[in-house]
């Protein structure tokens, strides 16, 4: 890529961050979408993910008491 096409990228880029920034209409609402798609962070590798986790169950008071004293 060329130094002069980072520099319009670099331009563009701000300009969208001041439109975004003001709200004040329906072109500044469409830069903040549009800004936000491009600093999003992909999501974690699905493959990685566990079921427990996502889903938050977890152990209820009694059954970490258990746990916490060594009972099965």
């Amino acid at each position: 890529m060329s130094r002069r096409s980072e520099e319009v990228r670099a331009k563009v880029a701000m300009w969208l961050a001041r439109r975004a920034s003001r709200d004040t209409g329906l072109l500044d609402r469409l830069c903040r979408q549009m800004l936000g798609r491009a600093l999003s962070q992909p999501e974690l590798d699905a493959a990685m993910r566990d079921d427990w986790v996502d889903g938050d169950l977890g152990f209820d008071a009694d059954e970490l008491e258990r746990y916490q004293r060594g009972e099965s």
